[in-house]
């Protein structure tokens, strides 16, 4: 029985997405060999910035405007970003006034 390979193209924002789906998965489990995102028992909660743009009702591109700005804190990720919640709160505040 012979295989053939396939070459399947998807656009690198779509494959983007599914990369930063898959971390988010990997840092919401519970068995996690990564201790730093527990604090006192509770899970640190990271977002994508694509999931930051949703909360912010703007566009991915407008939140790394704001990363490069250092308006909100973000830890670059194999060239994405991710952003901590405490950072995310603060941002939010910080836009209020």
């Amino acid at each position: 029985m012979e295989h053939q390979n396939q070459l399947v193209v998807i656009p690198l924002q779509d494959l983007i997405a599914v990369i930063e789906g898959l971390f988010k998965q990997f840092l919401n489990q519970e068995n996690t060999p990564y201790p730093s995102l527990h604090s006192e028992g509770s899970v640190t909660k990271i977002y994508t910035r694509y999931e930051v743009a949703d909360i912010l009702k703007r566009c991915p591109n407008t939140v790394t405007k704001y990363i490069n700005q250092r308006k909100l804190h973000a830890t670059p990720l194999n060239g994405q970003y991710i952003i901590n919640e405490k950072d995310l709160v603060k941002f939010i505040n910080n836009q209020k006034k």
